[in-house]
């Protein structure tokens, strides 16, 4: 199985401070004190987050469900799929100086009977600000079209561009393969003190025909700590076409 090109850099928050509030009251010697809640967190310093998730990394490894299939005939699929994102390094891509880092996806899917192993390997550059300009994999040599600042802070339904790319074959850029946009969207996370960042990338082939989409998602906590907590995968190859839910 081929995964589509992910040039998804990650996304990240950082820490707002949580208070309490009291307030007092007193008659005939008493006295009750109230205390409220702490607040929600509602803004998420993102490109600090991003300092933190490109300069330590990242892991996490997510349980795969999904379906794959082939005219009409449709198979569950199961499995494991493990992220990891490596720190950057100094690194010069298409001419200019940039920081580089290895991302990776592995695991095993099982269908119809049959266990494969899944895995996909590129390298991911970013400017100083972490903002994504390119990567590189064999056969995807994605330069960076546009590319637009993460914000300096996200809250629970925002919407926004990221990048968009033209993919080639190698770094002779003769030969364009594909075209990709990366946009984002927040929610808010479970326990009410976390941001959920999904940057979902959508992939049109040279003739601008979807070639389907991967949306990745990583929940940031109230420290600033980012973790991956899912990514959805929906592609079709020679007719056959997959649908991955790994979280």
């Amino acid at each position: 199985m081929t995964l589509l090109k992910k040039t998804a850099p990650m996304a990240a928050a950082g820490l707002l401070a949580l208070t309490l509030t009291a307030c007092g009251g007193g008659g005939g010697g008493a006295s009750n004190v109230v205390v409220a809640p702490a607040p929600v967190v509602a803004s998420f310093p993102v490109q600090q987050g991003l300092a933190y998730a490109f300069t330590h990394g990242l892991q996490s490894t997510l349980t795969v469900s999904g379906s794959t299939t082939n005219g009409s005939t449709t198979y569950p699929l199961t499995g494991t799929l493990t992220y990891t994102l490596g720190a950057v390094v100094n690194a010069t891509f298409n001419g200019a100086a940039v920081q580089q880092a290895t991302e990776t996806l592995s695991g095993t899917i099982s269908g119809n009977g049959t266990t494969s192993p899944l895995t996909t390997s590129s390298q991911l550059y970013v400017n100083a600000q972490y903002t994504p300009v390119g990567s590189n994999e064999t056969g995807a040599y994605c330069v960076a079209s546009s590319t637009a600042a993460y914000p300096a802070t996200a809250t629970a339904g925002q919407t926004g561009d990221i990048a968009a790319f033209s993919c080639y074959t190698d770094s002779t850029k003769r030969t364009l393969t594909s075209t990709q946009k990366i946009t984002y969207a927040t929610t808010a996370g479970s326990d009410g003190n976390s941001l959920n960042f999904q940057m979902l990338s959508n992939v049109f082939d040279a003739a601008n025909k979807s070639l389907g989409s991967t949306g990745t998602t990583y929940t940031i906590s109230a420290a600033g700590i980012p973790k991956l907590t899912r990514i959805q995968l929906t592609e079709t190859v020679g007719g056959i076409s997959f649908t991955i839910d790994a979280k």
